[in-house]
């Protein structure tokens, strides 16, 4: 999901980062608690991302501490703002390991700064389980090898590229395509590159290819240029809200009517506030919507005690904070200590277990979830509306 960042003075903000981004818990440490990292965007231009989720993983964390914490030890969860950075990021997860000592991290959200943590994260033999980092880099080599710590809880790519694919020509009889895609992120490069190899399979043409920088805000010369093309559907694989909002009100302002396609990073709720009205009747690929049943309950809680609703990126984590419980009460009732190693193998071999959102099985060659499902989403009155699941064959 979330892209790879431009990079803004490395050394400052780098500097910046290790003088100032953790957020400890109160109490010290202790042999008695079990220390887990967060690494999140908490501030910076997409800070909704990484904001509810920090929340939610503090209140799970206050909850299981409450009941006595796991077999008697409590958590002590590390927090660390990467601001959007990939540097940030890959610092973060390093001084986690090394100088914090953490048995786990959760994050960080998006595939340019997941991919270079597998050879730390194996350095360290610590289990790093990414929320919404969707690069099959993420948790394999480029030999297809998997890289033993890197996990995730979200589909990878290549699987939402096939169904956006599929849902696109099959039931939406869609033959000529065209994309607006952000060139430095490895998420939006990675869903054109997929989408386009199953399109064509199935007998559609990719008309035109039209690229921006991360932080553009202007987009009429790539949307004139498609419009050129004549496609009769315009996907934007961007993992930024403000990027299609951007792109559909320029759209229309041009007097331009696309049939838009997304992706998982359009779910936002303030998508839906910025431009509702001008993606009405877009269709997007997304594993969980905040719209869902079962999480009225836990967004209504969430909204009353914190006055921000909660979003997807948060159930991610929450689904990788149950993970590291769960890994860590295997090795405390195996071993009588937590021990990174024997957490790595427990979520390894992880089948069926209930986490925040539902049950999860690891595949223990690929590290992602086990046919988890994807669902079609459109916006509906300026609300998130399911029409279709997919699930993996």
């Amino acid at each position: 999901m979330p892209r790879l960042r431009s990079i803004r003075n490395k050394i400052g903000a780098l500097s910046l980062f290790l003088g100032c981004a953790a957020v400890c818990s109160a109490w010290p440490w202790s042999k008695d608690e079990i220390k887990l990292g967060f690494v999140a965007q908490v501030t910076g231009p997409d800070s909704y991302v990484g904001q509810a989720a920090k929340l939610a993983l503090e209140d799970r964390v206050k909850e299981v501490n409450a009941k006595g914490g796991i077999n008697g030890k409590k958590i002590n969860l590390i927090i660390y703002d990467s601001r959007g950075e990939s540097t940030d990021a890959v610092a973060a997860a390093k001084r986690l390991i090394t100088q914090d000592g953490v048995v786990g991290i959760i994050g960080p959200e998006w595939s340019g700064a997941a991919i270079p943590l597998g050879p730390i994260a194996e350095a360290g033999k610590v289990p790093i389980i990414t929320t919404t980092a969707s690069n099959i880099k993420v948790t394999l080599n480029d030999n297809g090898s998997v890289k033993p710590y890197m996990f995730r809880t979200c589909f990878i790519d290549p699987y939402q590229g096939f169904a956006l694919a599929n849902y696109a020509y099959k039931d939406l009889g869609k033959r000529k395509a065209a994309f607006i895609y952000d060139v430095g992120a490895a998420y939006s490069a990675g869903i054109l590159q997929y989408f386009e190899a199953e399109f064509t399979r199935l007998g559609g043409k990719v008309v035109a290819k039209e690229g921006y920088q991360a932080n553009d805000t202007e987009f009429r010369a790539q949307i004139s240029k498609v419009g050129q093309a004549a496609p009769d559907c315009l996907i934007v694989p961007t993992a930024t809200y403000r990027d299609i909002a951007l792109i559909s009100k320029q759209s229309e302002a041009l007097g331009l009517k696309f049939q838009f396609l997304g992706v998982d990073g359009w779910v936002a709720d303030e998508l839906l506030a910025m431009a509702g009205k001008e993606l009405e009747g877009c269709y997007l690929t997304s594993g969980l919507s905040t719209e869902d049943a079962q999480f009225k309950d836990y967004n209504a809680q969430f909204f009353a005690k914190h006055h921000i609703k909660c979003q997807i990126y948060a159930y991610y984590a929450l689904d990788a904070m149950y993970a590291l419980e769960y890994a860590a009460k295997v090795s405390l009732d195996k071993t009588g200590k937590v021990d990174s190693a024997t957490m790595k193998n427990a979520i390894e071999n992880m089948k069926d277990v209930q986490l925040f959102t539902s049950k999860l099985t690891f595949e223990p060659n690929t590290h992602n979830p086990h046919n988890k499902p994807i669902s079609i989403l459109t916006i509906k009155n300026s609300k998130w509306v399911t029409v279709k699941t997919y699930k993996p064959e």
